[in-house]
This record gives C-alpha cells, structure tokens and sequence, in this order.
C-alpha cells in the first residue's frame, strides 16, 4: 500500500470511531464507497464471530474502537493487503505473500486500516470480553499475552478461524459444543502467539464421579443444544481445563462424544419401524434429516435407512 497513514485525507473514509457495547453483537461500521455482499454471524460461550464480504469501489479507510478484544482474519482478498496500525504508533509487519493477514486488538485499543489498491476482501472477526476470556482460560493464561498484533499470520489459528466461519454460514448446524471447543482453541493459540505465560494444566482426566455425572448429563439433554460452559462447571474446571481432561479421560472432545452417543440412540430409534427419519434426527438433537443422514453416513458408513433394513433382515 502507498500513501499510507501520514496522509489519511486522500483516503474516502468509510467507517467511522465505534464503540460497541457488546462483544455478542457483532456488526458492520458505517461505510461510503463499499458495497457489503453478505454478512452471517453467530455466538458460543465467550465469543461471537462475524463474516463479512466486500467489494471496496475505490480507497479503504476505517477506524474503530472496541469495547472488547478483536481479532480479524482475512479470509479471501482481491488487491493489495490494507495497512494496519494500532493507537497511530504501530505499523504491522509485512504479511509477506500471505493472502490470509490477520489483526488483533485488545479491548479498548483504537485500529486503524487504509488502503486505496483493495478491491475485495471477505473476513472474519471475532469478538470477545475481558471478563469471558477470564472465565474461558481461568488461570492458565496471563492476560498481558493478549498484546497487540497487526498484520501477522499464524497457520494454526488461521485453520481454527477458518471451521468458526464456516459455522457462522448456518448450513450445517453443529452442536453448540464444537463451536465452543473451537473459540477455546482459537483463544489459547492466539494466546501462545503474544508468549503468553502459561501456567502448568493439570494433567490427566476427569474423576470417575465427576466423568459420569457429565456424560449423564449428556445423556440426559442429548436433544439438547449443551455448552461447554455446562460441561465444565458440573466438572468444576474451566472450559479450557475441562476439554483436556474430559479428551483425556474418553480420548475424544466433548463434541465427539456428544455425536457418536447421539448416533447410538438413534440406533435404538432406528429399531422401531413406526418412527421415520425426520422424527429420529429431531429426538437425537439433529437440524433435519439431512444433516442426520450425513453425519450417521460418515460415523456408521450407511444411511440411516440402510443400516434400518441391513438389521432387519
């Protein structure tokens, strides 16, 4: 980008100082000279995620000021990367050939962003309060780790952003359960990324008491759209404790349980010719037939109907 932040008259500027009162809401800053294609969003415990597409109809400019820690992940981009700097004194890193930049900036922190060779762009942002991270990472992560980045990349995070935008599409609805093992994975990455002090987890699983009082809880709501923050307070840990110790003790995350104990009851639905699919995939906690029917594919390796008539005959 030419041009730059020491003369920000000769961009159009398109957004205007933003302070919004609420990291679940999600929104798009007033804007002049874009045109915005579409726009999806959707929240778990402690973070809400929006995406948003864009065609820039000439230069880019846009500050904002969050009342809560962003970060944004370019997902798609036509033309040059927009410049970042955070509080006017940080100018990002050259993000080299990477497509995918991303920024973060911590709760009351202003951003700024400028380009006038963008023509595209398609992102993601995540949003999330002081105190939600504080409940999410309880005390294995100093909060000083959330330091500001602007233009950075990270493969890792950029992988875990990219499964949190796909959900924000609403296609295919998961359980509330995976979006929340992935907004705790996404926060301690980008922990890891400001070297955050980590304090040693605890190792090894859950109590056998405490383990079955969650998988009956489980087994209990399987109907149910449960959240890890459920989860982990019948647990009595944090949600980032309590997905390493419940994956130690089942050798598979919350989530994972959850669908494979949804499938064995549909299973046992199946047995009873009186009940159709449709029926089967709303009792076990499935959006519709269809998103029964893939999930049971790719677990059993049939269709539900096939596997009904495999085991009556």
């Amino acid at each position: 980008m030419r041009g730059g932040f020491d003369d920000p008259h000769s961009f159009a500027r398109i957004g205007e100082l933003i302070r919004p009162s609420s990291w679940e809401r999600p929104f798009v800053p007033k804007r002049e000279g874009t045109t915005v294609k579409s726009l999806s969003s959707r929240s778990w415990s402690g973070i809400a995620a929006s995406v948003t597409e864009l065609v820039c109809d000439g230069p880019y400019f846009v500050e904002l000021y969050y009342d809560c820690a962003r970060l944004t992940v370019m997902l798609d981009l036509v033309g040059a990367h927009p410049e970042a700097r955070v509080e006017r004194s940080r100018r990002g890193p050259d993000p080299g050939n990477s497509v995918h930049h991303m920024n973060f900036a911590p709760a009351r922190t202003a951003m700024w962003a400028m380009s006038d060779r963008t023509r595209y762009m398609r992102h993601v942002s995540f949003t999330f309060g002081d105190e939600a991270v504080r409940e999410l990472l309880d005390e294995e992560i100093d909060s000083s780790a959330f330091v500001p980045r602007p233009l950075f990349f990270d493969q890792t995070l950029f992988q875990i952003a990219k499964l949190l935008a796909t959900e924000c599409d609403g296609r295919d609805a998961s359980p509330r359960l995976y979006g929340d093992g992935l907004s705790v994975a996404l926060l301690l990455r980008l922990a890891a990324l400001g070297k955050a002090t980590c304090r040693q987890p605890a190792k090894g699983g859950l109590p056998p008491h405490r383990l079955r009082l969650v998988t009956d809880y489980l087994h209990a709501h399987l109907a149910e759209n449960v959240s890890l923050r459920e989860l982990a307070t019948i647990a009595q840990l944090s949600r980032s404790q309590f997905s390493r110790a419940f994956r130690a003790s089942t050798g598979l995350s919350a989530h994972q349980w959850l669908l494979n104990a949804r499938i064995e009851s549909a299973k046992e639905f199946l047995l009873f010719e009186k009940l159709s699919i449709a029926e089967i995939a709303l009792l076990t906690g499935f959006a519709d037939q269809a998103h029964f029917s893939r999930q049971f594919g790719r677990i059993v390796g049939s269709s539900p109907s096939s596997w009904r008539r495999q085991v009556a005959s």
